[in-house]
């Protein structure tokens, strides 16, 4: 995918999806309490009109958040202009922002870092 989008503009929207995500995280933390294996995301790709969603457990998710850079998407939603796949199954791909686009990703964070 491309879409003729800045990567200014596809880090912004994918930390947009990644705000909804973490709200949703909430949700998905009870029914894994209740014992659902597997919770639903948004799909965190550059597409604004993008409505898909797919499935991750608490753990996969956990791992996605632990790199300010990351996010997960849907198999075929990348965009290979300004980020590169770092893991990927039949469910879903985890990706990097590069450059600028990952500065943008990682200062529109939701969670707090520590320095180090």
């Amino acid at each position: 995918m491309d879409g003729g989008i800045s990567a200014e503009r596809a880090a912004q929207n994918q930390s947009l999806y990644r705000t909804i995500n973490e709200k949703i995280k909430e949700l998905n933390q009870t029914f894994a309490e209740a014992g659902v294996a597997n919770s639903e995301w948004i799909c965190e790709c550059a597409n604004t009109d993008c409505t898909l969603r797919l499935t991750a457990s608490l753990n996969e998710y956990e791992r996605v958040r632990s790199n300010p850079r990351t996010f997960i998407i849907s198999p075929g939603h990348l965009y290979p202009k300004v980020e590169r796949v770092v893991a990927e199954n039949d469910r879903f791909m985890i990706v990097e922002k590069l450059d600028h686009s990952g500065q943008i990703a990682e200062a529109l964070n939701p969670r707090p870092t520590t320095p180090g």
